[in-house]
């Protein structure tokens, strides 16, 4: 007896669905991501959608097909995650209508500072069903932190940043006290108290504090406490010094102190190591929900 088989062909894999990114700013952290997008992004599923800067101009160096002339024209690009290195100024005036239309990763997460604009970003979020995300940056611990929040067992959270003084682009009243310590040439305390104060005078330099208030919920821009410094004695580097104290148990508590010393050019704002950070971050983007998360 004859037995016909008829040999159906495997199903093909699917394959993985490139993920398009579109990066805001394109200073020094925004031209090394575009840099890691374009030699490193399809290697690990990302594609480069466009750039877009404040100043038209900046982009010169690019190829037009990826300049983005207007925010207004995103929607037209297909992308799934815009990456913002600009200003925390963009991040109040466009998050809303990006949430709307992609996953957001804020890179200057000290506009979350103002009660107002963070109510309307995670308004934002669960509205469109994206995600926005907070990277870690230079911050050190960020995930026990978390977990001890979460858990309640984390009683304070103190963060403090050293920097030479032309390191900060201080504004309102701060701004003569780094002129003081640039004139003085000694160690000064810039600042000591509580962090959400201070993320308007310095929305360029306190981005890792933010994030640890991102990462502590229950204390928040109120509770964790912000501690600045400016030391010409370290004009090649930034300093991040954490200290986590527990609740105490029978009278003694848990604490951890953490001390991160990051290569900088004198004068930058950025550390070496902080921009492999942004883009370890920008990989672990790949769509939550409509929730507010750290990456």
């Amino acid at each position: 007896m004859l037995i016909s088989v008829n040999w159906l062909p495997q199903a093909m894999e699917e394959q993985p669905r490139i993920r398009r990114v579109g990066i805001l700013g394109y200073g020094q952290l925004g031209q090394f991501l575009v840099s890691q997008l374009l030699s490193h992004g399809p290697s690990v599923g990302l594609s480069l959608a466009f750039v877009w800067a404040r100043r038209w101009e900046a982009l010169e160096a690019l190829p037009p097909a990826l300049r983005l002339r207007e925010l207004s024209e995103l929607p037209s690009t297909g992308v799934d995650l815009v990456v913002e290195v600009a200003h925390p100024c963009v991040t109040q005036e466009h998050s809303e209508d990006i949430l709307g239309h992609a996953d957001l990763m804020l890179g200057s997460p000290t506009a979350l500072a103002d009660a107002v604009t963070e109510g309307r970003l995670r308004a934002a979020a669960a509205r469109g069903g994206h995600t926005l995300y907070v990277p870690r940056g230079a911050l050190w611990g960020c995930e026990d932190i978390a977990r001890m929040d979460s858990a309640g067992t984390l009683q304070a959270l103190k963060v403090t940043m050293t920097k030479a003084p032309g390191s900060f682009r201080a504004q309102g009243w701060l701004s003569p006290r780094v002129a003081a310590a640039v004139a003085s040439g000694t160690r000064t305390v810039l600042y000591e108290g509580p962090l959400r104060p201070l993320c308007p005078l310095v929305p360029n330099n306190v981005n890792t504090m933010a994030a640890a208030a991102v990462a502590a919920p229950h204390l928040g821009f109120d509770g964790v406490t912000a501690c600045l410094v400016a030391d010409p004695s370290v004009p090649d580097c930034h300093i991040i010094d954490v200290e986590v104290t527990a609740v105490p148990e029978h009278g003694r508590s848990l604490t951890v102190t953490s001390t991160r010393r990051n290569p900088a050019e004198p004068g930058r704002v950025t550390g070496s190591a902080t921009r492999h950070s942004f883009w370890s971050s920008v990989q672990a983007c790949t769509g939550h929900g409509g929730c507010v998360k750290l990456c």
